[in-house]
């Protein structure tokens, strides 16, 4: 069951960060009033209204915990259109009214949130020397790129970082992530999306004061971000295509050896834990919860009472059987294109730290890190599913046995297993936390 306490905990961080935030988000809207409260009212009503259309048309669920909106290209453009106090309202009201989140917490901390990226960008850009009301008098790309352009670029990273310690905060206190982990994957997830939303930021003032296209260069600006959207969103099948892959594996190892569904995602979820604890990038964290998942596969190829034999009653072939299970399964799975990079993980699993496992006798660092953390987060997974009176065992127990086993496992990867556990409700698994 989970942990009434930890849980109580967690939400109790959560709104009081999401207070925080909105405190936070109310005076950054006076700073921006006081730095200048003249605010362009057709041109704010505008791109209120391309907000609220682009936040709407967003997509976030592409996998890979990337999204796409492009509200940051409007808040970038507001900053030169309609300055910090008419751009942090474009934030605020782009957000207010969300048709996919019936949680009034989440639309607070959203309107927050985007309220303070687009101030902090807007009041960036003008620290930057970026002008407002004279750029209609600019002439020549060199004096465009010098009080509109670079300013922009520094609005778009002071928007990016904003944004993803923003982020970062709220799934610390929610999922006990640590905070630089998701910082990092916030950044490497939209960070050059951003270079992007800079360059079209950029061209969109062009065309709104230069250009004397005012509200009409919205329509030219437009075309090309729905555009962009649709590509986003075959990527985002394209991802999904790929879980489904995964699945459709998954499914038929649990045809064969019921309880494998089960361990495969434990397995998978507690390896993406490692994986974060230890610091390794959102790609990589993708290609070892890929390895994880299909860590068992092999037991395909391995026949059904040999899989049902309790360990103590296996004859020496059926134990070099088992084993062998990795490299099996790493041929299985040879061929199939996005899962190249996970295949190292699956062979690899039954290496020992000390060298004198298998297949490759590999040690220490050479044993790719995928595979030293399935190997933990797959034996702490065997040991804890089923046993004891209640149907479960003492996480510390499984621990202190991995321990035990010198020369097997990465220490600094069960250490890790010990912050991780420290964090996360492990039982709560079985309620199918994700």
């Amino acid at each position: 069951m989970r942990s009434p306490g930890r849980l109580v905990t967690r939400e109790f961080l959560v709104r009081g960060y999401i207070t925080v935030v909105t405190v936070a988000a109310l005076g950054v809207g006076v700073m921006a009033w006081q730095v200048d409260s003249v605010v362009d009212l057709p041109a704010l009503t505008l791109l209120v209204a391309m907000g609220v259309l682009s936040f709407q048309l967003r997509e976030p669920d592409v996998g890979s915990r990337i999204g796409f909106s492009f509200l940051s290209i409007i808040l970038l453009a507001s900053a030169a259109i309609v300055g910090p106090l008419g751009t942090w309202a474009v934030g605020l009201l782009s957000v207010t009214v969300d048709r996919r989140e019936p949680r009034w917490s989440t639309t607070v901390f959203n309107m927050a949130m985007t309220s303070i990226v687009g101030a902090a960008g807007a009041l960036a850009y003008d620290f930057a020397g970026g002008l407002r009301r004279q750029i209609e008098a600019l002439e020549g790309a060199g004096a465009m790129t010098a009080s509109v352009g670079i300013p922009i670029l520094v609005a778009d990273v002071v928007g990016c970082l904003t944004n993803a310690v923003l982020l970062a905060g709220v799934i610390h206190y929610a999922q006990g992530v640590p905070f630089t982990v998701v910082v990092r994957r916030v950044l490497s997830g939209s960070g050059w999306a951003y270079v992007g939303y800079g360059v079209i930021g950029f061209l969109f003032v062009v065309l709104w004061f230069p250009a004397r296209l005012g509200a009409f260069s919205a329509l030219l600006v437009l075309a090309p971000l729905l555009a962009a959207r649709w590509a986003f969103i075959q990527y985002g099948d394209e991802l999904r295509s790929h879980e489904r892959t995964l699945d459709t594996l998954v499914t038929a190892l649990g045809k064969k050896e019921p309880p494998a569904i089960e361990r495969s995602r434990r397995t998978a979820r507690l390896s993406e834990w490692l994986a974060e604890e230890l610091g390794l990038g959102p790609h990589q964290i993708g290609t070892v919860r890929q390895a994880a998942t299909l860590h068992e596969i092999g037991h395909l190829a391995i026949p059904a009472r040999t899989l049902r034999r309790s360990p103590d009653s296996l004859t020496d072939h059926e134990r070099r059987l088992l084993t062998s299970h990795g490299v099996v399964g790493a041929r299985m799975v040879d061929g199939i294109d996005f899962l190249d990079e996970a295949r190292a993980g699956i062979r690899h699993q039954h290496e020992r730290f000390d060298g004198h496992g298998g297949p490759g006798s590999l040690s220490g660092a050479d044993i790719p890190i995928s595979a030293r953390i399935i190997a933990v987060a797959g034996a702490f997974t065997a040991l804890t599913q089923g046993g004891g009176s209640d149907g479960r065992v003492d996480p510390d127990w499984a621990v202190g046995v991995l321990d035990g086993e010198v020369g097997r496992y990465d220490p600094g990867i069960v250490d890790a297993l010990r912050r991780v556990l420290a964090k996360h409700e492990w039982s709560s698994l079985d309620e199918g936390e994700a």
